[in-house]
């Protein structure tokens, strides 16, 4: 049986946290889970992650020094699911968060970017073990089809940014906007089932790659996001549908559009559901990670 380390925000975050997920997963997958809370045990890190395992996977540990990482005679990976930007970027968020991860990235044995575009952001930092392995998954546990019936035109869920609030104000002035404060991932999945149309509006300029997205394709929910950086996941009309960065009146046009056309918009949620179930599913995700891992030798190189 394997044994998977997992260090990050859970505790901090259940339920809906991302690393909760990864939980459920791992133990779909039969697997033995060591959760630690890093930010809830920050005192205590030092004696927790000399706990035998076959491999500490670290999701949220921006703080954890990288001399304890590279302590560790186990195989380290770090799969960060937040943008990062590009050098050239002037978001603050970004900037601050590649701070972080200049901290201690390099010292993790192997990085995982959920941004294609932000991988080369990685190898600029200094890190060498750098791989793709988007956040976009579904939890078949929570998020699912539910037989009821559609109570709101149009629903956003998330941290109302200054950018976001903005956008939802513009569509306010032509559509009532449902923007409920939720945690819990299955009061979540039912506001996503009783709603026509599910908006992934980005934190900021950057484009980006949100949790959101999976959670929405799997409620079988009709999600009209925001563009997207990375083309080869979902065929926009097919799966779900895109509008044009940071232009309100084609997101206008496209909630008029899909309200009216309901049977084309039922029809696009249904394959999106089908294709996010089948092929982007959290377990899925945690095969691909660890078909990467080289479990015969620890870091060292030892056998």
């Amino acid at each position: 049986m394997l044994t998977v380390h997992l260090v990050g925000a859970q505790k901090t975050n259940y339920p809906w946290g991302f690393e909760n997920h990864l939980i459920s997963a791992l133990e779909e997958m039969r697997c033995k889970i060591i959760s630690t809370d890093f930010r809830q045990e920050r005192q205590n890190l030092q004696r927790l992650l000399q706990q035998k395992t076959d491999l500490v996977l670290v999701c949220k540990g921006e703080f954890i020094p990288p001399e304890l990482i590279k302590s560790l005679p186990y195989p380290t990976a770090l799969w960060y699911c937040e943008q990062i930007g590009n050098d050239i970027a002037v978001d603050y968020t970004a900037i601050l968060r590649r701070k972080e991860l200049e901290y201690n990235a390099t010292a993790f044995d192997y990085v995982f970017s959920h941004d294609k575009t932000n991988l080369q952001v990685y190898k600029n930092i200094g890190c060498i073990n750098v791989h793709w392995l988007p956040c976009i998954a579904v939890n078949t546990k929570i998020h699912k089809k539910l037989e009821v019936s559609k109570k709101y035109d149009v629903t956003f869920i998330g941290n109302q940014t200054p950018r976001r609030k903005n956008i939802l104000v513009a569509l306010e002035k032509y559509f009532k906007v449902f923007t409920p404060n939720i945690w819990d991932s299955k009061e979540l999945n039912e506001v996503f089932n009783e709603s026509k149309i599910i908006l992934n509006i980005h934190l900021s300029d950057l484009l980006n790659i949100e949790t959101r997205i999976g959670e929405v394709l799997g409620s079988g929910s009709f999600l009209l996001t925001e563009e997207l950086p990375c083309k080869d996941l979902f065929i926009d009309g097919e799966h779900l549908v895109q509008w044009r960065k940071g232009d309100v009146e084609d997101l206008i046009k496209k909630i008029h559009y899909y309200l009216i056309h309901e049977d084309e918009r039922e029809g696009i949620a249904g394959k999106g559901h089908h294709f996010a179930v089948e092929h982007h599913r959290f377990e899925e995700r945690m095969r691909q990670l660890l078909a990467i891992i080289d479990f015969s030798k620890n870091k060292r190189g030892v056998e």
